[in-house]
């Protein structure tokens, strides 16, 4: 299996294929793709008796919901007689759903956790420990891999997921507005200087040439949604290692605990106080989210920006569509701070999925539920996950998956809309089927100069500089306090924006968050340090 799994991974970009595109390839109607396709039962597992598994989880993306709106349900029953029913509700309400389920005491076999928590469903009895049963999943403990298994356990110390995987390390990407920098006459930055004289540069010029020189923003970063996750670039370039919410880090001691006791944070926060000051740091930060970022980007008002590697293509494309035709997005290495740091978070590759309830337990169902998913993570599921059917969705070319043209011309849309890679369920996704439908089955050569940096950034430029991101860790007491000490309009996120905006001091931001580490921050600190030793066996 491992010698099939290197040949797949391995091909990446590499494929030399030489696919046409004509206009009206249309992909195939997805209830069409098993008509006429009899798949025999598997040769590694296929359970004596018919096993329906019920389910609840949350559905998104252009994925078919129906049972029947894709081969892929169809096909895994066909191959092991199992037969997965599940109830998809959207995001909106789903902790109301996962409430309303517990209390009806009708439980599914699996069940999505959702923002409910998987803690809240353990301390509930509602779900059933996996740490004895990883004899039986090797080929998802495989998947997982040793470096990432602390990712796989919760506060506790347990697992109770089945995860999913993308094994696509790269994400986000720092990116700059490749033909304002030759405007200026400089060079990508490669230290903490120039990349100051590249901001002060944005800032000092009309760049784009819209007879206001004080519009142009050297340097928007995205706030996130909940105002946790601010100045991720930034931080790195101090050699803060961040969690994907920017709240806690892991020291060069292995000690886990929140950014602000790094012995470098104070440093950083002086250093971006003073660049918004100086007007190099988007003045608007607490309210540049997701949405507004990507907006500023497309009206030629960005210069340097962190965020999804795709953006470099979709932004170039938006802005060139505007009339700066010389307009281009370029992904490049991270920021490089004051002490020489450069790193930046790797994609959070394990995504905690399924949990399988004391219902199952009590029919006595789940190893053969674990069965399954660890079938779905061998040799035949990966194929179907990533690939399809052959014949259908993909063709054998010198020993090499190659998703058919109709499934890839239009990048992921119609791959989804069949129902590969089916998200919503899990599975294990290979760099090389995300990279065919990304470019649509071209070769880096054939693409065009936006699309080229969306894939340095994606692949090239940051791949000496990943870190793994360490877990905000939903500890008791980061459930009691995080809503009103951390997120909170006395928290310490609001405090953070308020001393970079220079409202308060450094010293002024330091003395009141330790009031609130007296009010209840100290308890997050001190459970999250001990979670963490004890998940990473310490």
């Amino acid at each position: 299996m491992k010698k099939l799994l290197s040949l797949l991974l391995a091909v990446g970009m590499l494929l030399s294929l030489s696919l046409a595109f004509a206009e009206e390839t249309k992909a195939p109607d997805p209830k069409s793709i098993l008509e006429g396709v009899k798949l025999e039962p598997s040769k590694l597992l296929y359970l004596e008796k018919p096993l329906e598994i019920t389910g609840m989880g949350i559905h998104f993306n252009n994925y078919p919901t129906e049972y029947d709106g894709c081969y892929y349900f169809p096909a895994i029953e066909q191959k092991t007689n199992a037969k997965f029913m599940i109830d998809w509700r959207s995001t909106d309400g789903y902790d109301t759903h996962v409430a309303t389920t517990l209390a009806s005491g009708k439980l599914p076999d699996i069940i999505g956790a959702g923002t409910y928590g998987v803690l809240n469903l353990a301390e509930e009895g509602a779900i059933v420990q996996l740490d004895e049963y990883l004899d039986l999943i090797p080929n998802i403990v495989e998947a997982v891999g040793e470096d990432r298994m602390a990712y796989w356990r919760q506060a506790d110390g347990h697992i109770y997921t089945i995860p999913t995987i993308v094994d696509v390390p790269g994400a986000h990407s720092v990116m700059l507005r490749k033909d304002w920098l030759d405007k200026l006459n400089m060079e990508v930055p490669t230290n903490w200087d120039e990349w100051m004289a590249l901001w002060r540069g944005i800032r000092d010029n009309d760049l784009n040439e819209n007879g206001d020189a004080t519009d142009e923003i050297p340097l928007a970063l995205e706030m996130g949604a909940s105002g946790e996750r601010c100045m991720s670039s930034l931080m790195n370039a101090f050699g803060i290692r961040t969690s994907s919410d920017t709240q806690f880090c892991v020291l060069d001691d292995g000690t886990y605990t929140m950014v602000y006791e790094h012995p470098r944070y104070m440093e950083f926060l002086q250093t971006v106080q003073d660049m918004y000051k100086e007007g190099l740091i988007d003045q608007e930060f607490t309210m540049r989210k997701q949405a507004e970022l990507f907006t500023a980007m497309d009206s030629g008002l960005v210069g340097t920006a962190m965020t999804w590697a795709e953006r470099a293509r979709i932004s170039t494309g938006t802005n060139r569509d505007s009339g700066a035709k010389d307009a281009l997005w370029e992904c490049v290495a991270p920021i490089v701070g004051p002490h020489g740091d450069q790193i930046t978070q790797e994609r959070n590759a394990v995504t905690n999925v399924w949990c399988i309830t004391s219902a199952a337990q009590e029919k006595g169902i789940v190893e053969d539920i674990l069965r399954v998913f660890n079938w779905n993570f061998g040799e035949e599921g990966l194929i179907l996950y990533n690939y399809g059917i052959e014949g259908k969705t993909y063709d054998m070319v010198d020993g090499k998956y190659v998703l058919k043209p109709e499934i890839v011309a239009n990048g992921f849309v119609d791959y989804r809309a069949t129902g590969m890679e089916y998200e919503p369920f899990g599975g294990k996704w290979f760099t090389d089927a995300f990279t065919q439908c990304l470019f649509k089955g071209l070769t880096i050569d054939e693409l065009d100069d936006a699309s080229q940096s969306f894939y340095n950034g994606l692949a090239v430029v940051n791949n000496d500089y990943f870190y793994a991101m360490p877990q905000t860790l939903e500890t008791e007491a980061y459930k009691e306090f995080r809503g009103e000490l951390i997120t909170g309009a006395a928290g310490v996120c609001v405090l953070r924006d308020q001393c970079i905006a220079g409202q308060i001091s450094v010293e002024e931001f330091q003395q009141k968050y330790n009031e609130l580490k007296a009010m209840g921050l100290q308890d997050v600190i001190e459970q999250g340090s001990t979670a963490y030793a004890e998940i990473m066996g310490k």
